[in-house]
C-alpha cells in the first residue's frame, strides 16, 4: 500500500468520524453556533453604540465649550436654561464611559474646583480613566491642586510629581515639577523642595520656571 493510499484512508476515516460526531451532536453545536453568531452581533452592536455615544459626546462638548472657555462654570455644569445644550455634569452621566465623556470629566471637575466644591472636583479628578496621558497627568494634578485648597501640601506635592511622571513628553512636566516644589516649601520640607528645584534646572534649562526656582531656592533654609 503506497503512502498516498494510506493518507486517503486516514482522511476518509477522518471525515465520517467527523460526520457521525455532527450528527450525535449536531443540536449541541447548532446551539453554539447560534451563541456564537449573537455574540459577535452584540459585540458589533456594543461598538457601535461605544462610538456613536462618544460622538454624541463630542458635540455636546462642542456646544458647552463656550460657557466652560468664559469661565461660566454653574452653566457649564448645568446647560443653558432651556435645555437645548446640555452640561457637563449631563454629558458625564450619559456618556462617562466613552473618550470624549472622560475628557467632559476632567471639565467638570476643573468647574466644581473654581466653584470650590472640592468634594466634587476631587471625586471627578479621581474618576478620570481616559487614554490621553496629558488628560491623566492633569487630572492628577487637579487632585493635588485640590489637597493645596485644603493646606494638606506634603499630599500635594506627591500628587504633583506623580503627574509629572506621567508621560517623559508631556509639556507641563516642568509646571508640575515646580508646583510640587513649592508645596513641599510649604510642607516645611526644604530639602525636597530644593531638589525639586534643581531638577527643573537640569532636565528644563530652557523653562520659565527655572529663574523663578532659583528665587525660591535663596529662601530655603536647609540648617
Amino acid at each position: 500500500m503506497s503512502k498516498q493510499t494510506h493518507s486517503d484512508e486516514k482522511l476518509i476515516a477522518t471525515y465520517y468520524k467527523a460526520v457521525d460526531f455532527f450528527e450525535k451532536n449536531k443540536k449541541h453545536v447548532y446551539t453554539a453556533l447560534t451563541i456564537l453568531v449573537i455574540a459577535i452581533a452584540g459585540i458589533i452592536l456594543l461598538v457601535n453604540r461605544n462610538k456613536a455615544n462618544n460622538e454624541n459626546a463630542g458635540v455636546a462638548i462642542t456646544l458647552i465649550k463656550r460657557a466652560y472657555e468664559n469661565n461660566d462654570f454653574q452653566q457649564a455644569i448645568s446647560g443653558d436654561t432651556l435645555g437645548n445644550i446640555k452640561g457637563l455634569q449631563y454629558i458625564v452621566d450619559e456618556y462617562g464611559s466613552t473618550e470624549n465623556g472622560q475628557t467632559a470629566k476632567l471639565m467638570l471637575a476643573n468647574c466644581y474646583y473654581n466653584l470650590r466644591d472640592f468634594d466634587k472636583a476631587e471625586k471627578y479628578y479621581k474618576d478620570y480613566s481616559g487614554s490621553n496621558p496629558v488628560l491623566k497627568a492633569s487630572a492628577i494634578a487637579g487632585e493635588a491642586s485640590v489637597s493645596e485648597a485644603r493646606q494638606k501640601f506634603d499630599e500635594a506635592g506627591k500628587s504633583y510629581e506623580k503627574a509629572a511622571a506621567v508621560d517623559a513628553k508631556n509639556p507641563f512636566n516642568d509646571q508640575y515639577l515646580f508646583y510640587a516644589a513649592k508645596s513641599y516649601l510649604k510642607a516645611n520640607d526644604s530639602k525636597k523642595a530644593k531638589d525639586l528645584f534643581d531638577k527643573i534646572k537640569k532636565d528644563f534649562p530652557k523653562s520659565k520656571y527655572v529663574a523663578e526656582s532659583e528665587k525660591y531656592k535663596g529662601m530655603l533654609n536647609l540648617n
